[in-house]
């Protein structure tokens, strides 16, 4: 059995375990009714981007605390996951090629296993080329497996496009998204860019602007009042989805996962099962959702009308959020 030791200072406890004992622990079995798995190996990134959605409602990177799971234990949990052919694991971040015992993960990873990557690009293509396996990153799906984030002033749109290139000449299928601003020199440049890059042959998509700018809540939620509502209410939530935070902490959405709030599991327990994220549980932070958790968007098969969580039983509470503006 894995032995969970005392708590640590950042509230988490420390696991330790033989590679004998990681081997033995049970499978994780993915259900027919999750729609993503997701395992963020780092939340450091190398951008600024003001509109961070891991920086919503102040979120901050570091509030999962300075714990970082390493290779050996990040291949034993991937290895613990039963997919179906139409769910992925999704590597994300923070910027996940930051992580710096990435490429033996993706290598030593059970070869059954697809991926997804969600990057800015930052690394290098040459390296990335000659060390990653083609088949990693392969399979059916409507959109590319490299999903490569462009931030206006942050990253390099001609950087990325001789990337990109350069990728799909190697054999990944590779794509470009990009958030549509609010500002309309911003949407512009977007609507440009996409023109461009659909003439290249390169898949370039976006993605509506999620939160707060300028005092002006953007997006389409589900729920009324979930994102930036003022006051707090408690609710019963249940997710969709397996998000495994960089120390190995499973967590019932994104909220509580960028700002490290009480895990529901760590993926690497032995008893840990996708029946602890199925289950409703009490949260006290309607109100002051992530817009990744609310928001109305397409599922895995890019069908329109998927929320990540269902939420029931609201109760109101006499507590007021105050929001900073990022």
């Amino acid at each position: 059995m894995i032995k969970k030791n005392a708590m640590n200072e950042t509230g988490h406890h420390e696991m330790k375990a033989t590679d004998d004992q990681r081997a033995a622990v049970m499978q994780i079995k993915v259900g027919p009714t999750h729609n993503y798995v997701a395992f963020f190996l780092t939340l450091s990134c190398n951008l600024r981007c003001r509109y961070c959605i891991n920086l919503h409602s102040r979120s901050a990177r570091t509030r999962t605390g300075p714990e970082k799971m390493s290779a050996d234990d990040w291949i034993n949990a991937a290895n613990r996951l039963v997919l179906r052919d139409d769910l992925p694991l999704t590597i994300q971040g923070g910027e996940p090629t930051l992580y710096k015992g990435f490429y033996r993960f993706v290598n030593e990873v059970r070869e059954d296993i697809k991926m997804d990557l969600l990057t800015n690009m930052s690394f290098d293509a040459d390296e990335f080329i000659r060390k990653v396996p083609v088949r990693r990153f392969s399979r059916e799906a409507p959109y590319a497996a490299i999903r490569v984030s462009y931030h206006p002033g942050q990253n390099d749109i001609e950087e990325l496009i001789r990337k990109t290139i350069r990728l799909q000449a190697a054999g990944f299928r590779t794509g470009i998204y990009s958030v549509v601003h609010p500002e309309e020199s911003g949407r512009a440049h977007i609507m440009q860019t996409m023109e461009r890059c659909l003439k290249l042959g390169i898949d370039f998509r976006t993605k509506e602007f999620l939160g707060e700018w300028n005092g002006v809540l953007y997006g389409t939620y589900k729920y009324d009042d979930s994102v930036c509502g003022g006051k707090l209410k408690k609710c019963d939530c249940r997710t969709t989805e397996v998000l495994v935070d960089p120390a190995g902490y499973v967590h019932r959405c994104h909220a509580d996962l960028y700002k490290g709030r009480q895990p529901v599991g760590h993926i690497l327990d032995d008893d840990f099962t996708v029946r602890e994220i199925d289950k409703f549980r009490s949260c006290s932070f309607y109100g002051d959702c992530n817009p990744c958790d609310v928001k109305i968007k397409t599922n895995r098969l890019q069908i329109f009308g998927h929320t990540s969580v269902e939420i029931k039983n609201l109760e109101t509470m006499e507590h007021v959020i105050s929001h900073e503006r990022y």
